[in-house]
């Protein structure tokens, strides 16, 4: 008895001191975790409310309102934005003379008058009497234009921007342009000087240009024993309304359309320029024995025969063959140079100024950029006009 007496006191014993204690802990640990998934339950559930109400956690304390550094500060890309230019290519329509320094201001070409033929027999034994040639010239006076573009030293060397670069380019726009007008002008003048430079204007119908101006132009001027140009085509420059017009307007067998599916757009490359690939192309369509140019830079006129009869704006459309137009260039390596009249092929100076020169002392004018070019531009010494320059009415807007 005593025996069984002790094992029962020693397994009241464990379960008082031991099994009791650890259960109650148990029971303890799995409240605390049913109180903890409660709680986060609880939470989710307010969490999903307040999506769905809008009525959610309270908002962030620092936003745009009181964090100017962020609000109140611009990124600026110091990239300008390529502004709209027209494609000057009427300087492709001339023949280009270089001429050298200390030779003068005026540039004289000649031409010897063709002789005619003689069917007139010799008389026998008879010396007869020798040919004289009748020779004619023209004078081309050399004028000069230039233009300058300074900054200040704090805004030059302030700046973001590689503003010297961008404002060289501008700058060689603009005598680009000028060049362009200049020549135009004179391929204008050819319309008074032979009737037959306007003989394709479009005086009937719609006044619309067709395929039949574009077919006809190089034999008109073949006709008149016009030679093509170096490169042994005639050189155009037309309005890309007129390409959209013949497009769209003439669509049928062997149309201009039907044409440009099977003649590919060109590249028209001068290899005697120097500044590479990206500057020294300009695209043409290769139609009828001609290339064509486009450009927006076109005489447009409301006094014009065509503009006259239609009530409306007539665009001019230019075609040349060899020696249309002669264009001379005073040769001065260390100046501007401007190779095609296209703005991207020429060189002009640019450059930081130096202070303490007597213009200005101090040194607040920075940088600049400028052109100078001695040039002139005129007809041959010839009556019989070597271009054809003629109106019509675009019906592409």
């Amino acid at each position: 008895m005593n025996g069984w007496n002790r094992i029962e006191r020693m397994s009241r014993g464990i379960v008082h001191y031991f099994l009791w204690p650890l259960l109650q802990l148990l029971i303890a640990m799995g409240s605390a975790i049913c109180v903890t998934m409660k709680i986060a339950f609880a939470g989710y559930a307010t969490q999903a409310m307040g999506m769905a109400l809008n009525d959610g956690f309270s908002p962030t304390s620092m936003v745009s309102g009181n964090t100017p550094q962020a609000a109140l500060t611009t990124h600026y890309n110091k990239n300008f934005i390529e502004n709209l230019k027209a494609r000057t290519v009427h300087l492709r329509l001339c023949t280009r003379f270089p001429m050298p320094a200390h030779a003068g201001q005026i540039f004289r070409n000649f031409l010897i008058q063709p002789l005619t033929a003689n069917t007139t027999q010799t008389t026998e034994g008879t010396v007869g009497q020798g040919i004289s040639v009748a020779i004619n010239y023209q004078d081309y006076q050399l004028g000069q234009w230039a233009d300058f573009l300074n900054i200040s030293d704090k805004a030059f060397i302030t700046s973001i921007s590689d503003d010297l670069v961008n404002y060289e380019r501008e700058m060689a726009y603009r005598l680009a342009l000028t060049i362009d007008d200049l020549v135009m002008a004179y391929f204008d003048y050819l319309r008074t000087l032979d009737s037959k430079t306007a003989n394709q204007d479009v005086l009937t119908g719609n006044y619309q240009l067709t395929k039949q101006q574009i077919e006809q132009v190089p034999f008109s001027m073949e006709g008149q024993n016009i030679l093509p140009m170096d490169l042994g085509y005639y050189c155009g420059k037309i309005h890309p309304f007129f390409i959209g017009d013949l497009l769209a307007l003439d669509n049928s067998n062997n149309s201009v359309v039907d044409i440009l599916k099977h003649t590919p757009e060109g590249l028209m490359k001068l290899e005697e320029l120097p500044n590479g690939p990206d500057g020294d192309e300009v695209k043409y369509i290769e139609l009828c024995g001609a290339r064509w140019m486009r450009s927006t830079n076109c005489t447009t006129s409301t006094t014009s025969p065509v503009a006259v009869a239609s009530g409306l704006t007539s665009v001019r459309t230019y075609i040349a063959g060899k020696d249309a137009m002669v264009a001379i260039k005073l040769d001065r390596p260390d100046r501007t140079q401007i190779d095609d009249g296209h703005y991207k092929n020429m060189k002009l100076w640019r450059g930081e100024y130096k202070p303490g020169n007597v213009a200005d002392p101090a040194g607040v004018v920075g940088a600049g950029t400028s052109y100078n070019a001695i040039l002139a531009f005129g007809v041959p010494p010839d009556t019989t006009s070597r271009a054809r320059c003629f109106d019509a009415i675009p019906q592409t807007t």
